[in-house]
């Protein structure tokens, strides 16, 4: 994915508010982060594309990823304020963050933060019930 990519300029706005709107302390588990993601788009990220999307956030400051811990800069923080105080609707929200974040700089394929396929399943698990059944039962094969 390019900076100039539409895969690029959908991920970015929904890796943001999912890591943004479920954040009801200072810190968003991965968890919480797909099921955001799911909430607003009806889908969950890969753990590549999650992966790409925290990169290219943290690198413009807006997030910060402490392992599996998500948490939202002063930056981020006054974005997303901005966001979620124009709107309520979800779609206006993706919208307005596109809108917002369509010069971030796509460094998704540089060195950073990493998320490990079985990190992001667990973290899938934990979210999904039914996943977490379906995992057991691979891990288990």
């Amino acid at each position: 994915m390019s900076g100039n990519d539409l895969a690029h300029n959908t991920l970015i706005p929904l890796v943001f508010i999912a890591v943004a709107d479920p954040l009801e302390g200072a810190v968003s588990s991965l968890a919480n982060v797909i099921g955001s993601a799911d909430t607003y788009n009806h889908s969950i990220p890969s753990a590549k594309e999650l992966e790409h999307g925290i990169r290219d956030l943290s690198r413009a400051g807006l997030i910060r990823a402490n392992g599996l811990a998500l948490s939202l800069t002063a930056k981020g923080r006054d974005l997303w304020k901005t966001i979620s105080e124009r709107d309520q609707l979800m779609h206006r929200r993706i919208e307005q963050a596109a809108s917002a974040l369509g010069a971030i700089r796509c460094v998704g394929a540089e060195p950073g933060w990493s998320l490990s396929e079985h990190a992001w399943e667990d973290a899938y698990a934990e979210y999904s019930p039914q996943f977490a059944l379906e995992l057991r039962r691979l891990r288990n094969a």
